[in-house]
């Protein structure tokens, strides 16, 4: 795969997310076909899987999980148009894969992590779709994964802020072969909330035991 620079994706995208921006998701259209081949790198989660809206979340909701949206894992007092705005003439001036760029993408990124994750999930068992980037694999089978919501990310991109990025250990016979780590899947399993560094990227959530299968379009 091509390697492709997202930075104003991934910073835009958080900003975005970060004030309520998703709240229409549910009406965009998907991405026809669930294929590497097909998606590009940088695809948001939310243009692969379905979003259903909040009434539609809360209608499906049962005693096992509490599904989430990528948006729901910001803390709800962050604010990052304050970063954005004290960054916003150095962001415009930087040319796009320089040295100032990334030095810049660094800074943004440091008052980003810095925000935490939301205090209100932990110890809640959620489910949540994303996609994989593999950081450990017994054979073919995979045994630990960060979760993300951009297709691509962490590999052949920046990694997404810590707190759009959730370290995933699955339980034995409830993960993903390395062939489904193309595609979307969805993650089930007790959210703890705090930082824990990896080999790619820094999470701000982690899901131990977490029970992982192929994304398939629910039916709301």
């Amino acid at each position: 795969m091509k390697k492709m620079n997202i930075i104003p994706l991934l910073l835009s995208g958080l900003l975005l997310a970060s004030c309520g921006a998703g709240s229409s998701d549910a009406d965009k259209p998907l991405v026809s076909k669930i294929d590497p081949d097909v998606i590009e790198l940088g695809t948001d989660i939310k243009a692969v899987v379905k979003q259903p809206s909040k009434a539609e979340r809360e209608s499906a909701a049962t005693s096992e999980f509490k599904e989430l949206s990528w948006d729901d894992l910001v803390p709800p007092d962050f604010r990052p148009e304050k970063i954005m705005a004290k960054y916003q003439a150095e962001i415009q001036a930087a040319k796009e894969g320089s040295e100032e760029e990334r030095v810049l993408y660094d800074k943004v990124m440091a008052e980003f992590n810095s925000a935490g994750g939301n205090a209100e999930l932990r110890g809640k068992t959620i489910r949540i779709p994303g996609f994989v980037a593999p950081l450990e694999n017994d054979g073919e089978t995979v045994v630990e994964f960060l979760l993300v919501p951009y297709y691509g990310s962490c590999i052949h991109s920046p990694p997404p802020p810590a707190n759009q990025t959730v370290m995933v250990s699955p339980i034995k016979g409830k993960s993903i072969t390395l062939d489904q780590t193309y595609r979307p899947v969805w993650v089930v399993g007790e959210m703890e909330v705090g930082d824990v560094e990896t080999d790619l990227a820094l999470a701000g959530y982690q899901i131990k035991n977490a029970r992982v299968e192929p994304y398939v379009q629910p039916a709301y």
